[in-house]
């Protein structure tokens, strides 16, 4: 392999919650995905892309620094602010990938939905233009976040009362489509200079599963809101779905799939004159009744960490059944812009470790061995055997147990290692180390 002479444009388009079997190009059964699935073939698809957690704050972070966050004892699930400060302090730490490409030369610019991924969370180091999409950015006003007449409705009623109903103020943002925005992402493009590094993250394919009516090919727009409605209750309420609750709410997700895969040929046919390396993928997957789950609870399932992943237009083609951390995506990164050809397997893994937030529970994966810890019981896993994870199989085999366990173990020694490496590195750069 050379050093590239002439640095690619390279965009990275991330969708929020897209699980890697409702796309065609991993799953020949689906038939939701046709630009994904096309751009995919054309390039270099990966059947086993892993991610780092099972929600952004556990998945996001990782994939952008290349490095697990470290235990907080003070962590708290229901402490939102405490949560996204963590965050904040961990890209504080290290390296971003986008300060990668910047110090490479490239001009960045993002636009993101997600409220984990903002400036408060500290990801906006390394972009020269960084834009939120929410209901307070400063970049742009919240009438982008859909060009939905009932979200318009909804959200001008809403206003208008006393107080903040429902919290309604927070929670917009989830309500976002990529055709309120996308006129902004377009004029940003033409303005860009080259090389570029564009970075758009969508929230599509998270619950609630908004879905613009150009998309929606399975609900009716009164199912898509009963879905959110009777979703949201269940979860408040601790309550078991009804069977026709669940039907409704795999319907929306699959228009919501769809509605990504438009976004997909959207963006690509907005960069097409720029020739760009396009590398897609989703932070972590959904669960969509397995393991009485919906959504992204704090379990380590495949339907969680399974996710789609292509490289296009890096000059290599195929399909990479070897596994890809997500974690690797920095190094990945940096491949394309300096080194040529491109090597697809460069950067997979025979052993992929995954975390819940927090490291409460972690995993180690091979290609067929999962291996669930959550510090109290160690489950394993045949996934060729038995892809729906439903029987602990550690007593069958307990040699692959016990040789994945020892997997767990270095990695944690590893990250006990550079946590106290990074703490003593903070204290003498604030000055309070006795040196």
């Amino acid at each position: 392999m050379t050093v590239a002479d002439d640095p690619r444009n390279i965009v990275m388009l991330t969708a929020d919650s897209l699980r890697a079997d409702h796309c065609g190009f991993v799953d020949s059964a689906s038939s939701l995905t046709p630009t994904i699935d096309r751009l995919a073939e054309e390039g270099v698809s990966y059947s086993e892309a892993v991610a780092p957690g099972p929600r952004t704050p556990s998945s996001v972070p990782v994939f952008f620094t290349g490095e697990f966050m470290t235990d907080d004892p003070e962590w708290s699930m229901a402490d939102w602010q405490g949560r996204q400060s963590r965050i904040g302090r961990h890209m504080e730490q290290f390296t971003h990938l986008s300060e990668r490409l910047q110090r490479r030369g490239y001009e960045t610019a993002t636009f993101t939905t997600n409220p984990w991924t903002t400036r408060e969370s500290s990801f906006h180091h390394g972009f020269d233009d960084f834009n939120e999409v929410s209901a307070d950015s400063p970049d742009v006003d919240s009438k982008h976040l859909s060009d939905s007449t009932l979200f318009t409705v909804a959200d001008g009623g809403l206003k208008s009362l006393p107080g903040d109903p429902g919290g309604w103020s927070s929670k917009k943002e989830w309500f976002s489509q990529w055709t309120g925005y996308f006129e902004l992402i377009e004029d940003r493009i033409e303005s860009l200079s080259e090389p570029f590094f564009l970075w758009v993250f969508v929230l599509d394919s998270h619950q609630p599963y908004i879905t613009p009516r150009a998309y929606r090919e399975e609900s009716a727009a009164w199912e898509m809101y009963y879905s959110i409605l009777r979703y949201w209750y269940g979860e408040t309420n601790d309550a078991e779905l009804p069977d026709r609750a669940g039907e409704l709410i795999g319907q929306a997700y699959r228009d919501a799939v769809r509605s990504v895969d438009g976004f997909v040929d959207a963006l690509t046919g907005a960069v097409d004159a720029y020739d760009p390396v396009t590398v897609f993928f989703s932070d972590h997957g959904e669960a969509l009744g397995e393991h009485g789950n919906f959504g992204h609870e704090q379990t380590l399932y495949e339907e969680n960490l399974r996710v789609p992943l292509f490289v296009h237009n890096a000059g290599a083609t195929g399909t990479v059944d070897e596994q890809l951390p997500l974690r690797s995506l920095p190094e990945l990164l940096c491949d394309l812009a300096d080194v040529t050809p491109f090597d697809p397997a460069a950067h997979t893994r025979q052993f992929v470790v995954s975390h819940t937030e927090n490291n409460a529970t972690q995993s180690v994966r091979t290609s067929r061995w999962k291996l669930v810890d959550d510090g109290e019981t160690a489950r394993l896993f045949d996934l060729q055997g038995d892809p729906d994870e439903t029987t602990d199989v550690s007593e069958s085999y307990p040699e692959v147990a016990a040789s994945l366990a020892d997997v767990l173990a270095s990695h944690d020694a590893t990250q006990t290692e550079k946590a106290r490496v990074g703490d003593a590195a903070a204290e003498v750069v604030s000055g309070e180390a006795d040196l």
